[in-house]
């Protein structure tokens, strides 16, 4: 069994793994904890819960030692698989370098593997959900901000150092929207729920509908015919598509999944964004490429493709 850990910016997911299946979950907040040193105290030992031997009677404060756990996958933004290290993550409560996969394997026994959360949310898609069988997947994660993971060749592409396949701070307008990365014009500053916020408003939409925190608001609001919310999605789908576009481009992937909460308000965006990525597509790849959306859970494919990772 494999515990997977899925590390977001309030939240940490943990599960454990049997033969593909979630058959256990547990969660912690990523706030509020004295520093990283803490936080990794208080990752380990929810982990060791979930443990078969540790939930049949273990002591307290004893390691599985990899007895019947064989493996801990964590997910994470901004983490350096090569390394083990989450890298001054910006959306994370520590701006230092973090090595969490060794704090983990120090405070469990059992052997930890880190690596970025969206390759690991690609993963998940790849072994079960929607990559099944398919040697070239693009994985594109919208939410706080935009991931992506890329399987090429039928591997996991991490690139010379670790971090390649960062779709989301692809520049897609130049001289554009501040992003969080330092630079500006990145594809997650146009199609991340902050993005999505920030075009609504520049629409002149509503500002009692932004009054709602996420996306979901300017779903409804679309919903019940706000023009300036429909065509925030609208604009979001171009710009999404351009990006998607370039992507196949580059690595010619055999589908493309969308993953995450803005994907899931169905035609509102993937109606549109079928539309411009067939436009902005190049020609040659008509017809040989599905956008589809995830066909996993979402805190299923977080867990699944941070456990994974330690299969690589």
């Amino acid at each position: 069994m494999i515990i997977g850990i899925d590390i977001g910016g309030t939240s940490t997911k943990i599960g454990l793994v049997d033969g593909g299946k979630v058959i256990a979950t547990t969660r912690i907040p990523t706030t509020g904890h004295t520093d990283e040193f803490a936080f990794a105290d208080a990752l380990a030992e929810a982990a060791l819960q979930l443990t078969p031997h540790r939930r049949q009677g273990a002591m307290a404060g004893e390691p599985d030692n990899g007895q019947l756990t064989t493996a801990i996958g964590i997910g994470a933004p901004n983490a350096n698989q090569l390394t083990g290290i989450i890298e001054m993550a910006p959306n994370l409560p520590w701006r230092n370098d973090v090595p969490l996969a060794k704090m983990v394997q120090e405070r469990t026994g059992i052997r930890s593997v880190l690596g970025n959360d969206a390759n690991a949310a690609a993963l998940g898609e790849w072994r079960y959900g929607a990559g099944q069988d398919l040697n070239d997947l693009l994985l594109v994660t919208l939410g706080t901000g935009v991931g992506s993971g890329f399987i090429v060749n039928g591997q996991l592409m991490l690139g010379s150092h670790g971090n390649a396949g960062e779709l989301g701070h692809s520049i897609i307008v130049m001289d554009g929207r501040q992003c969080t990365c330092g630079r500006k014009g990145c594809l997650e500053a146009y199609v991340s729920i902050r993005g999505l916020r920030r075009t609504y408003t520049e629409l002149d939409g509503d500002p009692d509908v932004l009054k709602e925190a996420g996306v979901l608001c300017i779903a409804k609001a679309a919903e019940q015919g706000d023009a300036a919310a429909l065509q925030t999605f609208r604009h979001a789908a171009r710009w999404l598509g351009v990006g998607l576009a370039n992507a196949v481009a580059v690595t010619g992937p055999e589908r493309i999944v969308i993953f995450g909460g803005i994907a899931r308000n169905g035609a509102l965006l993937m109606a549109p964004l079928r539309e411009r990525f067939q436009e902005y597509l190049l020609n040659i790849y008509h017809g040989r490429v599905d956008l589809v959306t995830s066909a996993l859970p979402e805190d299923d494919a977080a867990i699944l493709g941070a456990a994974a990772l330690t299969t690589l």
